[in-house]
């Protein structure tokens, strides 16, 4: 009996790393394997604009008294060029969650802005949308949504973890 058990055991750890390998798990788990989030957004600001207000909210929450907040324990890290660098503390559990804004003046005359975040925890795969309402809030907090009729955000499960259900205020 024991022998069958391993040997089930062992078939199906096999199957696993088949189906992984040929990428068969998106059926069953539509999101990224690690969690993480990936957004685009267009503002119809100058990208000097938008990337000094991003800065400007980073700072902003960086100093906020946290009591279950999310909009608060973010760090500002740095830019390269025509990027920003920084990290998100959760509140609640103490995830350390990576992020970067990549600007791009379009010839549209428009600011394209690709988002990442990203849990360091290298065991992270569900995250409830944390990774996106970490760059989301950052968007909401600063106001640049507000009255712009160019605003625009795109993202999917697929490089968003849970971005279908995340509920960016659930700690407001």
């Amino acid at each position: 009996m024991g022998c069958c058990k391993c040997c089930c055991i062992l078939l199906l750890v096999t199957v696993i790393i088949i189906a992984g390998s040929l990428g068969l798990f998106s059926a069953f788990f539509p999101y990224p394997s690690h969690a993480s989030c990936r957004v685009d957004w267009v503002f119809g600001k100058s990208c000097s604009t938008v990337k000094s207000t991003f800065i400007s909210q980073i700072k902003k929450w960086s100093h906020n008294d946290c009591s279950l907040k999310q909009q608060c324990n973010y760090e500002y890290l740095g830019e390269d060029g025509n990027a920003i660098r920084g990290f998100h503390v959760t509140p609640w559990m103490s995830f350390v969650d990576r992020f970067n804004f990549t600007f791009t003046d379009g010839d549209d005359a428009l600011c394209h802005v690709q988002a990442i975040s990203e849990s360091a925890a290298s065991y992270a795969i569900i995250d409830f949308g944390v990774n996106y309402c970490n760059l989301r809030n950052l968007v909401i907090g600063s106001k640049l949504d507000e009255n712009d009729s160019y605003y625009k955000e795109n993202s999917t499960n697929s490089v968003c973890t849970m971005y279908s259900i995340a509920h960016c205020n659930l700690y407001t």
